[in-house]
C-alpha cells in the first residue's frame, strides 16, 4: 500500500514538472525589471558667470520660456573694461598721429608759399633789372637793332633757371602735401580700423551683458539648483538640473543569462510594479556595452548579488509613471 502511494506521488510530481515545462514553452516571454527615468538636462554656461537672481526652487514646475536665472558673465566686465581702455589708447595715438600730420601739412604749405614767394621775388627783380637794361640799350645809338637782337643777356638765363626751380619746388612740395593729405584722410587707416573692430567687440560684449537670462528649455521640473545668488560659477559648472515633467525613458536590467534575447527596436510591455493596471508599450533604444551589477531595488532577491546588462527603453511622454518608479518589463518572443 505504501509502495502504491509512493508511485502515485512520483507520478504526480512528474506530471507537475511536465505541465510547467509545457507552459514555459508556450509562454516564451522574458521578464525583467527597471525604473522610469526622466530625461535630465544640465544647464550651464560656457563662460564664468556671477548669479544675480534665482527665480526657481527645487521641484518647481516650469513652462518653456520661464526665467530660471539672471546671471552676469564674470569675464564680460573685464573684457568691456579692456576694450574701452584699448579704444581710448588707440584714439589717443590716432589723435597724436593726426595732429602731427596736420602740423606737417601746415609746414609744407608754409614752405611752399615762402619758397614760391622768394623765387618769384628774385624773378621779379631780374625782370625789373632786365627791363632797365633794355631801356639803356635802346638809348645807345651806336648799337644796331640787329646787334641788339643777337646780344646774350645772362639775366635771361637766371630767370629761366629760377622759373625751372620754381616749377620743381612746387612739384616736390605739392607731391609731399598730396601724400600727407592722402594718408591723413585715408579710410583704411590701421589705427581707425583697429578702433572700429574694438568698438564692434564692445557693442557685442554690452549686448551679451544685457541678455544674460537663462530660460527653461521646455516644460518640466527643476531637479537641483547648484548655485546661490551672488555666487561666481566657473565655466561649464552645472547651474540647474532640469527634468522633463513625465518620464520618457525606462532603464532596465536583464540578467546576464538572458542578454541575447533582447535586441534594439524590440517592443517591451512596461507595467508599474505597484499599480499593475498601468501599462505602456516601449521600444528598446540602446543596449549597455558591459555587464554591470543589478541594483538591489530591482533584484528578485535583494540580498543576492546578480549581474546583467543595462537596457534603455523609450516610452511615450504621455504616461502616468512617476520619476524613478519601479516597473516590470516583459518582452514577448
Amino acid at each position: 500500500m505504501k509502495k502504491f502511494n509512493l508511485i502515485y506521488i512520483v507520478a504526480f510530481l512528474l506530471f507537475i514538472l511536465l505541465a510547467i515545462s509545457i507552459f514555459m514553452k508556450l509562454d516564451n516571454s522574458v521578464t525583467f525589471y527597471g525604473f522610469a527615468e526622466n530625461k535630465e538636462t544640465e544647464i550651464n554656461m560656457e563662460t564664468p558667470i556671477e548669479v544675480n537672481k534665482i527665480h526657481i526652487t527645487t521641484g518647481q514646475k516650469v513652462k518653456k520660456g520661464d526665467i530660471l536665472l539672471d546671471v552676469v558673465s564674470s569675464s564680460l566686465p573685464i573684457k568691456i573694461s579692456n576694450a574701452t581702455y584699448s579704444i581710448e589708447e588707440l584714439q589717443t595715438k590716432y589723435n597724436l598721429w593726426k595732429t602731427d600730420l596736420d602740423w606737417r601739412i601746415s609746414q609744407y604749405t608754409i614752405e611752399l608759399a615762402n619758397k614760391t614767394m622768394q623765387i618769384q621775388y628774385e624773378i621779379d627783380q631780374l625782370n625789373a633789372e632786365l627791363e632797365k637794361n633794355k631801356q639803356l640799350v635802346e638809348q645807345v645809338k651806336s648799337i644796331s637793332n640787329k646787334e641788339k637782337g643777337t646780344l646774350k643777356n645772362p639775366t635771361h638765363l637766371k630767370i629761366k633757371a629760377l622759373n625751372d626751380e620754381l616749377t620743381n619746388t612746387k612739384k616736390i612740395i605739392t607731391t609731399e602735401l598730396n601724400n600727407l593729405k592722402s594718408e591723413r584722410f585715408a579710410s583704411n587707416n590701421p589705427l581707425l580700423s583697429r578702433i572700429r573692430i574694438l568698438e564692434d567687440e564692445l557693442k557685442h560684449f554690452n549686448t551679451k551683458l544685457e541678455k544674460q537670462t537663462i530660460y527653461a528649455p521646455s516644460d518640466g521640473l527643476i531637479g537641483n539648483v547648484h548655485c546661490k545668488e551672488d555666487e561666481k560659477i566657473p565655466s561649464f559648472n552645472p547651474l540647474v538640473t532640469f527634468y522633463e515633467e513625465r518620464p520618457t525613458l525606462v532603464i532596465g536590467y536583464i540578467h546576464e543569462d538572458l542578454i541575447l534575447k533582447v535586441n534594439i527596436s524590440d517592443s517591451i510591455d512596461v507595467f508599474s510594479s505597484s499599480r499593475p493596471n498601468i501599462q505602456k508599450m516601449g521600444v528598446v533604444k540602446n543596449l549597455g556595452s558591459r555587464i554591470v551589477e543589478i541594483p538591489p531595488r530591482i533584484r528578485k532577491i535583494k540580498e543576492l548579488k546578480t549581474f546583467g546588462r543595462e537596457i534603455i527603453i523609450e516610452i511615450p511622454p504621455e504616461n502616468p509613471f512617476l520619476q524613478k518608479e519601479k516597473v516590470i518589463l516583459i518582452l514577448k518572443q
